[in-house]
């Protein structure tokens, strides 16, 4: 029973900062776009949205395949 509450509790933490990670992401994005970036023009706000996209999507994945690799549930794929 020990083992499911603490791995509830990891799956719990993992998608509060999957939630905080896409809200920053957002958040931060237009914010820098709307106000910091007055001189830009569209092309390059999108490139400023889609890195930032890029970066908050490496760190999820990240964050989940960590997650997955402890756990062995990647072993079929990638591993032994």
């Amino acid at each position: 029973m020990e083992k499911v509450e603490k791995w509830s509790e990891s799956v719990l933490w993992r998608i509060i900062g999957t939630i905080i990670a896409f809200a920053g992401f957002l958040v931060g994005s237009l914010i820098y776009v709307g106000f910091y970036a007055k001189n830009f023009n569209a092309f390059q706000d999108f490139v400023v949205v889609a890195v930032a996209l890029i970066i908050a999507l490496s760190a999820i994945a990240i964050m989940w395949v960590t997650f997955a690799g402890r756990r062995g549930l990647m072993r079929g794929k990638w591993g032994p």
